[in-house]
């Protein structure tokens, strides 16, 4: 039996979909059950990552664990301390974590710290652990959706990075594969997709699936940061955010054939993505 944290989530509902096709055995976490809508033959079981006594009955039979806690606050990784001691207690052996690339490359910004030392908690637990570290997501994208159906144009950041893109559903089958398949232990896969794309690229891919051109404005900073404060979207999670992209294009457009590698297939391009959710872009 696996156990799926983040199940509801970008990653973790790719996830199930996988390992419910397989039929394989597979539990779904979540803290509002009743709410949640998952594949047949999944179970649901109700467990919340801050309430340590709800992890018992999620874990029970559990022999491998999917962990993607929801976020890190001043306190550090508390989520993984609490889900590491029910998890050792349940008699679980092995534990995948969804971190970041950042945590390759040594980045600092709080989002890769937070991982980074999220991963340390799982490593110092004694059980068996992979860690998968994917770097921007092409969900990222949806961020431009609003401007681009309102104006055809797509706001960016100055010094923005060029980026090795993953579809969301390339880290759920590297992750079904490490759940499945012996060999695992103690790796760190770091995850991309197949291109290194600039913004220019991806509007212009946006562009071209919509059968209209998209026009790039690129902002500095200090407007970018701007924009989010009149809506009040500003603070720490933000300010994390904006760092991570600012460090990251170091590293972002370094391409890794780790999904190819494990998988047997290349990774999916960002054309299928868009033409996947092209309804948000219109």
């Amino acid at each position: 039996m696996f156990l799926i944290t983040g199940a509801t989530g970008t990653v973790g509902s790719e996830l199930l979909a996988l390992l419910a096709d397989r039929n394989v055995p597979v539990r779904a976490m979540t803290r509002t059950p009743a709410k949640a809508k998952f594949p047949a033959g999944v179970e649901v079981a109700a467990g919340d990552f801050d309430r340590p006594d709800s992890l018992a009955a999620a874990l029970d039979g559990v022999d491998k664990v999917f962990v993607l806690p929801p976020g890190y606050g001043p306190d550090g990784p508390v989520q993984e301390r609490n889900l590491v001691a029910a998890a050792a207690r349940a008699g679980v052996s092995h534990l995948v974590k969804l971190s970041t690339s950042g945590v390759t490359f040594d980045a600092t910004d709080p989002i890769s710290t937070g991982h980074r030392l999220g991963e340390q908690v799982i490593k110092d637990s004694g059980l068996a652990w992979t860690m998968l570290r994917p770097g921007t997501f092409m969900v990222y994208l949806y961020g431009y959706a609003p401007t681009i159906v309102a104006e055809q144009s797509m706001y960016v950041t100055e010094g923005d990075p060029v980026s090795a893109m993953i579809h969301p559903r390339d880290i759920a089958a590297v992750a079904a594969h490490v759940l499945t398949t012996p060999g695992h232990d103690s790796q760190a896969y770091t995850l991309t997709g197949g291109q290194a794309l600039s913004p220019r690229d991806q509007a212009d891919i946006i562009g071209q699936i919509l059968g209209q051109p998209i026009k790039l404005i690129e902002r500095t900073p200090a407007e970018t940061q701007a924009e989010f404060d009149r809506p009040g979207w500003s603070g720490p999670r933000l300010e994390a955010l904006l760092e991570l992209k600012h460090q990251s294009t170091a590293w972002d457009w370094k391409i890794f054939d780790t999904v190819e590698r494990l998988t047997g297939n290349p990774p999916l391009p960002l054309h299928d993505w868009v033409r996947e959710n092209i309804h948000i872009f219109r």
